[in-house]
């Protein structure tokens, strides 16, 4: 796998380097201290896996930045390290084309945990994120808007939580993908979202999870 660190402190990306080397088969891993430089080494190396900082001084926005990534690199997971400042930021990152978004004081345990999931396509969210942004997702819902789930659609909401996929999810539950893709679709209407990260916060905020 071919990784790109994106930060402007060279101790936060020694840190990240190690984890990476650690956890991971890494054949390259490139370093950029602005998204400007990154840009061009993502051109050049086309790497798999792109760690971004949220705010880098005198460089382009970091949604912009994954806006322009997504573009060039379509298969590429992104994923936002920081250190839990700016949720519009966080939020647009993600309509930009972000994976995931992790906080730099999570454990190493937990931090190579969510890289090996978003690696596996799965979308990545620090709970205590997911906690803040719930508030933006239903804000306005009053105590009688209830969502009403029935059992299998939290059976399949919990597998989801999971970082399951469609396919583990016909495993587990014995249930056809197509049976399992329609649940995730009602689960989405009923949620009021457009993607599974959206419904994960919100089912979240709503105790469903």
């Amino acid at each position: 796998m071919n990784a790109l660190i994106v930060d402007d402190h060279m101790v936060a990306r020694r840190g990240l380097r190690t984890i990476l080397h650690e956890s991971f088969v890494i054949e390259r891993c490139d370093e950029a201290d602005n998204c400007e430089d990154a840009l061009r080494l993502a051109a050049r190396e086309r790497p798999d896996l792109v760690l971004v900082d949220l705010h880098i001084p005198k460089s382009m926005p970091a949604n912009e930045f994954c806006r322009q990534l997504r573009a060039l690199l379509t298969a590429a997971r992104i994923v936002i390290v920081t250190a839990f400042d700016g949720l519009p930021e966080i939020r647009d990152c993600f309509a930009a084309g972000a994976d995931g978004c992790l906080l730099k004081d999570t454990s190493e345990v937990d931090f190579t945990a969510a890289l090996r999931s978003v690696c596996a396509g799965n979308a990545v969210l620090d709970t205590r994120i997911a906690q803040r942004l719930a508030g933006e997702l239903v804000g306005g819902q009053s105590q009688g808007e209830r969502i009403r789930l029935t059992s299998r659609e939290r059976e399949v909401l919990h597998l989801l939580a999971e970082g399951c996929s469609n396919r583990a999810i016909s495993a587990r539950l014995q249930l056809s993908e197509a049976t399992v893709k329609g649940y995730v679709s009602s689960l989405l209407e009923k949620l009021g979202v457009s993607s599974r990260l959206e419904a994960l916060v919100r089912a979240s905020d709503a105790g469903l999870i």
